[in-house]
């Protein structure tokens, strides 16, 4: 069994508590949190959740750190595996350590939220805060009050109908109960809805703003944008108030601590501020709008992509992801840059990030590895010579098929694999898996470096397995890669000889000894009968082996074989 990801390294799941989220692997391993991966099928490349089915600690292993072209990033053991293709098209994978120079998959857009969630409870997002008050005309229920609020307190609260939310129950507090920040008579209602000009107005502020402990200030060079924020705030009767200053620049501020704390609590502050946790749990339409919002702030437009800066690394990744989710082809770089404020006299020094967004096609992300073998069986299958296929695609000579065919070329464009798709599919030959390349849920980017670092410390693993299907990996890193996980177990139902594969990893030969003890075999016993026990039924490959046997892996239809179609 290979190893995979240091602890610290995240991963992108639903879980049943928050939705969609990221979440350290250590964390999900460690504590076995239920949890749904973000997972390409392999027969169709369609990118959808399966349920993790097992949790694995590996041992400790040396960290390397893979790089894409388009800025993704992802620390694993060398020996961990990437996604790629073969000549035939089949889903194959490549160790982290030979994958440099190699095309591997991404997410072309990510799946939707199971249940939008269209308004915020601020009661509930709160909860035991002791700086918030709870009001409900006709009272909260049983409030259990606490040993710090002193008697008067307590009756002036009571006089008002109202309690901290350190003494109040979310569940039992009535939905037309109002909420403020303590000492004030600024009100919000419980439930606010999550809009699209919501939406906007929270990622002006991630681009734009910063955040005190009462008031929220936006600054800007252009008063248009800064008349939205006002018009948003003011219909919640919020005081705000404008100042310009000499340089241009026109600072909005929001005069309330509440509004200071929820913002706060959504997307951070300072140089941490990114897209909150909960975004993922959103409408298209608002995160659309929220994007916006952060390009509006803090970003170039451009005829072809747009570009949004930041000095924060981790709204970077948050933002390729964000791209993902609304089918936005994206990447990101970095450069030093150096500021000077002038009437501070301060040189201030730091790195920046671009990430570029675009709807439309560019370099990134336009390239295929060639699946030689698949085109020329369709070629031939639509009774095509290489000067037939070359007049139908325009091209001007019978090289143009052949240096395909010949694996001249590493990768290839998309738009050259539409050519041969709709050309064989015209002629009559099954171009499926050619669409499923081109439509099915994946792109592929090529890996621009492998790096070793000093990291050596303990690593982790999600099984991820569902009812026996080939599934088997997951999405993480920055900006999102698949990655392979490692499924060592023998299913129910399964009988005959186990094969131990043994391989060094390290730089000294080791002697194995007779009796030397090499490996271990954990038993988990099954309350009940396996509901699809390992047979022929599903088609199972090492049923009955005698003897150490090779990995047979490449017989599973995924890849290429003709093992049997297994169940969903």
């Amino acid at each position: 069994m290979h190893a995979s990801l240091p602890a610290d390294e995240e991963v992108f799941l639903w879980t049943p508590e928050d939705g969609y989220g990221f979440y350290e692997i250590g964390d999900i391993v460690e504590n076995e949190r239920p949890a749904h991966a973000v997972a390409f099928d392999p027969k169709t490349l369609r990118v959808s959740t399966h349920p993790v089915t097992n949790y694995i600690t590996n041992p400790t292993k040396r960290i390397y750190r893979v790089t894409l072209e388009s800025g993704r990033q992802v620390h694993v053991t060398k020996d961990h595996n990437l996604f790629t293709i073969d000549e035939w098209g089949g889903v194959t994978r490549i160790p982290s350590e030979d994958a440099e120079g190699t095309h591997v998959m991404v997410p072309d857009q990510l799946p939707g939220p199971r249940g939008t969630e269209t308004e915020l409870d601020l009661v509930t997002l709160f909860e035991g805060d002791d700086e918030i008050v709870a009001y409900a005309a006709d009272g909260l229920g049983a409030v259990r009050w606490t040993d710090d609020v002193g008697r008067t307190t307590r009756r002036h609260y009571e006089s008002r109908n109202a309690a901290p939310l350190s003494c109040v129950s979310s569940v039992k507090t009535p939905d037309d109960a109002e909420v403020a920040f303590k000492q004030s008579d600024a009100r919000l209602p419980r439930h606010l809805d999550i809009t699209p000009e919501f939406g906007w107005v929270l990622g002006f502020y991630i681009a734009e703003g910063s955040v005190r402990r009462k008031q929220i200030q936006i600054a800007n060079t252009d008063p248009e944008l800064l008349d939205r924020v006002e018009s948003w705030f003011e219909q919640y009767g919020t005081s705000v108030y404008r100042r310009e200053r000499n340089d241009g620049v026109e600072r909005l501020t929001v005069c309330s601590a509440l509004w200071a704390k929820l913002f706060r609590r959504l997307a951070s502050e300072g140089g941490e501020k990114n897209v909150p946790e909960r975004a993922w749990n959103w409408s298209d339409d608002v995160l659309e709008a929220l994007l916006e919002g952060m390009l509006d702030g803090d970003g170039c437009r451009r005829e072809t992509r747009d570009t949004l800066y930041t000095a924060n690394e981790a709204l970077a990744d948050r933002t390729l992801y964000l791209a993902s989710r609304l089918g936005l082809l994206s990447s990101t770089y970095s450069r030093e840059r150096e500021n000077y404020i002038e009437p501070s006299d301060v040189h201030n020094s730091g790195t920046e990030w671009a990430i570029d967004l675009a709807p439309d096609a560019h370099k990134r992300g336009q390239y295929v590895p060639v699946p030689s073998e698949l085109l020329r069986s369709l070629r031939e299958e639509a009774g095509l010579r290489m000067i037939d296929a070359a007049e139908k695609m325009d091209y001007s000579s019978k090289s143009s098929i052949s240096n395909v065919e010949n694996e001249e070329y590493g990768s290839v464009k998309r738009s050259m694999l539409r050519r041969f798709c709709d050309v064989y599919a015209d002629e009559g030959a099954d171009t499926e898996r050619l669409e499923q390349l081109l439509e099915g849920g994946v792109r592929f980017e090529k890996v621009a470096s492998v790096e070793e670092t000093d990291r050596v410390e303990p690593t982790y693993d999600l099984e991820v397995q569902p009812n026996g299907r080939t599934i088997e990996n997951f999405l993480g890193g920055r900006g999102g890669v698949f990655l392979s996980n490692t499924a060592g177990l023998c299913d129910p139902g399964y009988r005959g000889q186990i094969t131990l594969e043994l391989s060094n990893l390290g730089t000294a030969p080791v002697a194995l000894t007779p009796g030397m003890r090499i490996s271990q075999l954990t038993f988990t016993e099954l309350k009940t009968e396996a509901e699809r026990p390992y047979g022929s039924e599903r088609g199972s490959k090492y049923q009955d082996q005698a003897g150490p046997q090779a990995s047979r892996i490449q017989s599973d239809d995924e890849f290429g074989g003709d093992q049997l179609e297994r169940e969903d």
